[in-house]
């Protein structure tokens, strides 16, 4: 009978250290909320970055929140581009007329972190002049940044949209 009894309480217990190791493993995969914040933050600066209504800041904000080797890859289909050169080179090109950003919203679905590296993803709408041309995009993106002394920085960059409409 005492035999049968330690058998059952073994029985019982296994089970119960299992979900609570598999509880505790949950937990640790939990981004902190302080690194949650900053991640948001981020994402949030990227888009008031864009909404700088003067050309000159608003290359400098934007190009502020990527690293040095970061890497974007633009949605319809176009190449990636590498390194911060490469980023101004697309979106900052010498002697282009300046691109007018009038609205840009990221609606946020997931923010993700393991260790130094953190991954915000969403949808977003974007509205700009450019060229007295008008232009709206709706679409998804998905941004990769790495923490650093300096805090985050965007590493990698993808977004996809439906064809560009005219407004």
């Amino acid at each position: 009978m005492e035999k049968d009894r330690r058998k059952m309480t073994r029985m019982i217990r296994l089970p119960i250290i299992c979900l609570s190791f598999l509880a505790l493993a949950a937990c640790a995969k939990a981004p902190v909320p302080a690194e949650e914040a900053s991640l948001r933050a981020l994402d949030a600066a990227y888009v008031a970055a864009w909404l700088n209504e003067d050309s000159a800041a608003q290359e400098e904000a934007v190009l502020a929140l990527f690293d040095r080797g970061a890497v974007i890859m633009p949605g319809g289909g176009l190449p990636p581009e590498d390194g911060i050169g490469n980023l101004k080179k697309f979106w900052f090109p010498n002697g282009a007329s300046p691109t007018f950003v009038t609205h840009f919203e990221h609606d946020i679905a997931n923010v993700d972190i393991a260790g130094d590296l953190g991954v915000v993803s969403g949808r977003y709408t974007l509205g700009f002049t450019y060229e007295n041309q008008s232009i709206a995009q709706t679409g998804n993106y998905m941004l990769v940044a790495r923490s650093g002394a300096e805090g985050w920085r965007i590493v990698r960059m993808i977004w996809n949209d439906q064809s560009l409409t005219d407004v």
